[in-house]
């Protein structure tokens, strides 16, 4: 059996741990929490019941899923995945772990300009659009445009208080409805223009 060295797992995984793990209990420190309220799940410590932010928590881990499908399939060049594609699976893989982290960390409600971000967000999308038309038509523009638009639509929804007085909880339901199930369709793209890139069916998810 051949040795292998330790040092790629060292640098690729343990120092990256700890240094997020430091960084998370400093970060925490500066705002007053105790240790074991950064590190613990936060459904324990805060004994809430069976259910409660389940469906934020899917998304969130859809978001991620769809980052590492795409990173994972761009960097290891499975099946020869090379050029604009490789391009565009890694563009895609970047923005789902910015969104990733704006959703857990709720930075567009938290720490930054809630339009300012949105802005952000809607000029990066264009961005991948123009830039990468020719891609995603080929690999399946219904299913980057039902993601973006059910996506879209969330943010709308979040907008309409303003205009119209509509109660708090049916907002939510809508909107975190509707945003859901544009992440859903947002990591179905990306599973098949993966698949695609490295040259297999796309007629499923796999």
């Amino acid at each position: 059996m051949p040795r292998r060295s330790l040092w790629p797992v060292v640098s690729l995984a343990l120092l990256p741990a700890l240094a997020v793990y430091t960084l998370a209990l400093a970060w925490g420190e500066a705002a007053g929490l105790q240790p074991q309220l950064v590190v613990r799940d936060l459904a324990l410590t805060t004994a809430s019941p069976p259910g409660m932010g389940v469906i934020a928590t899917l998304g969130y881990l859809l978001w991620v899923a769809t980052a590492a499908i795409t990173l994972f399939t761009a960097c290891a060049r499975l099946g020869g995945v090379r050029g604009r594609e490789r391009q565009l699976l890694i563009s895609g893989g970047v923005f789902s772990l910015l969104l990733a982290g704006d959703d857990l960390f709720q930075l567009h409600i938290r720490h930054i300009n809630e339009g300012l971000l949105y802005g952000l967000y809607a000029v990066a999308a264009l961005v991948l659009v123009v830039w990468f038309h020719a891609e995603i038509r080929r690999l399946d523009l219904t299913g980057f445009s039902l993601a973006v638009g059910l996506l879209g639509a969330s943010v709308l929804i979040d907008l309409l208080p303003v205009l119209i007085p509509i109660p708090e909880p049916t907002v939510s339901l809508l909107e975190d409805g509707l945003q859901f199930l544009g992440i859903a369709c947002w990591l179905a793209f990306w599973w098949r223009a993966a698949a695609g890139a490295v040259g297999r069916p796309r007629r499923g998810l796999c």
